[in-house]
C-alpha cells in the first residue's frame, strides 16, 4: 500500500524536532506493515484548529487525486484539534476509499469502533485547547 505521513507541531513552545518525532512514529508503522511511503507532509508552528494550514490542504488534495492509500499521523491531535474538522475530513478520506491510523492513540479507521474513538478524542482536543487558553 502507498502511505502518506502527516505531522504539525503548533507553536514556538514545541521543539521543531517534534515533527521528526511524530514522522518517525508514522515510518515505524510502515515499515512493520511493509508498505511504501510516497508523500510526507508536515505544518510548523500551526495551529490545529487552522484548517487552512497549507500542508494540511496540499494532504486533503492529494488524498482526492488517490495518489495514496493511507494516511498515517502520530495522534489525531495532529490531524486537527477541532472536533468538527476532524469528523468532516476522516469522513472525506474514508468517502475516497482512504484508510486513517494514528500510530500513538491507536486510532485505525478499519475498526468497529472508529466512530466513537475519533468523537472521543476530538472532545479531548477541544477540552484540551480550552483549558489552554483559560491558562493563557
Amino acid at each position: 500500500m502507498k502511505a502518506a505521513l502527516y505531522a504539525r507541531f503548533s507553536s514556538d513552545l514545541q521543539r521543531a524536532t517534534s515533527i521528526e518525532d511524530q514522522l518517525r512514529n508514522c515510518r515505524k508503522r510502515v515499515e512493520l506493515e511493509g508498505w511504501v511511503v510516497v508523500a510526507t507532509y508536515a505544518d510548523a508552528a500551526m495551529s490545529g484548529t487552522d484548517a487552512n494550514r497549507p500542508q494540511y490542504r496540499a494532504m486533503l488534495e492529494a488524498a482526492a487525486g488517490r495518489e495514496f492509500d493511507v494516511l498515517i499521523v502520530d495522534d489525531l491531535s495532529r490531524l486537527t484539534r477541532d472536533a468538527v474538522e476532524c469528523e468532516r475530513a476522516i469522513r472525506r478520506l474514508e468517502f475516497i476509499g482512504l484508510r486513517i491510523i494514528a500510530t500513538s492513540d491507536g486510532y485505525d479507521s478499519t475498526r468497529k469502533a472508529r466512530k466513537v474513538h475519533r468523537g472521543f478524542k476530538g472532545l479531548m482536543n477541544e477540552i484540551f485547547l480550552d483549558d489552554l487558553r483559560e491558562r493563557v
